[in-house]
């Protein structure tokens, strides 16, 4: 059997990874390997919950600016997450699939015309993103969200598809394990409905308040929905569409994309950030 040089580099990476398997340094050394092979700029592991923002497991690369901006992220932009949103209909559709998946795969069709990729994605993700996914029972899906300036090839994209079968349940273990601690905190924490309190929120900001459906329109137009997207996802016509999103405007005292998102990012619901 042949064995190069660069064999035995990966599976002494490979054997330093696992033997970080149960302690805090998972998940800095599963990005470490990980980078190894495939380079990226970003990266963050989170659980994805229902109606809750994320458990931030560990988030690593950031800088003071990018730090501020992610805690708008989970106090509230992680509803405009394309990700996000992926993960929570696939959970109700009872078809998560385990596996590595690509922003062009999960995002809306508008949403790199959005002000949250303008104002929040292309400083703290960058350009192009990944995220392993895989459900975490009892908790939520896990996601570990690997971000670069740049856009992921093929190969690159082929050889963290070629990690997917050991990289899961490698995930699964590290997140239960929970070496920090961040997972068993958050859990036993008292749960709150977030995103039925920033719905409420914005429906509070209308005058007179906007009804569940504009609430519904408003949300679906920031995370970059298109009018016919709005109306096949909702079932609806795009002519209603476009009444309800005049009606909110209204309501709202805006007449563009950017009023309503900054709008959005001014509602304060107060949240202690569950981050290491």
């Amino acid at each position: 059997m042949d064995i190069s040089i660069a064999d035995l580099g990966f599976h002494q990476r490979l054997g330093h990874l696992l033997g970080a398997l149960n302690s805090e340094k998972f998940w800095p050394s599963l990005s470490g390997f990980l980078r190894n092979s495939v380079p990226f700029d970003s990266w963050v592991a989170m659980v994805f919950r229902t109606n809750m923002s994320p458990i931030v497991l560990y988030e690593g690369d950031s800088d003071m600016v990018e730090d501020a901006l992610f805690a708008d992220y989970v106090c509230s932009l992680y509803l405009l997450d394309p990700f996000y949103s992926f993960s929570q209909q696939m959970e109700i559709n009872g078809r998560m699939t385990p596996g590595l998946y690509r922003l062009d795969e999960v995002a809306p069709e508008h949403f790199r015309e959005t002000d949250y990729y303008r104002r929040y994605f292309v400083h703290n993700v960058v350009s192009d993103e990944v995220q392993y996914l895989l459900n975490l029972p009892r908790f939520g899906r896990l996601s570990l969200s690997l971000g670069r300036r740049s856009r992921f090839t093929e190969e690159e994209i082929g050889a963290l598809i070629l990690y997917t079968p050991w990289m899961i349940p490698l995930m699964h273990h590290g997140a239960l394990a929970d070496g920090n601690g961040v997972l068993s905190l958050a859990a036993s924490a008292v749960p709150e409905n977030r995103q039925a309190l920033l719905e409420e929120r914005l429906r509070e900001s209308g005058s007179p308040h906007l009804t569940n459906r504009e609430v519904e329109v408003a949300l679906l137009l920031l995370a970059g929905h298109s009018t016919k997207g709005i109306a096949n996802k909702i079932g609806i016509s795009p002519e209603t569409i476009k009444a309800h999103r005049r009606n909110l405007y209204d309501k709202l005292g805006v007449s563009t994309h950017a009023g309503l998102f900054a709008l959005f990012m001014a509602i304060d619901v107060p949240q202690v950030r569950n981050s290491r």
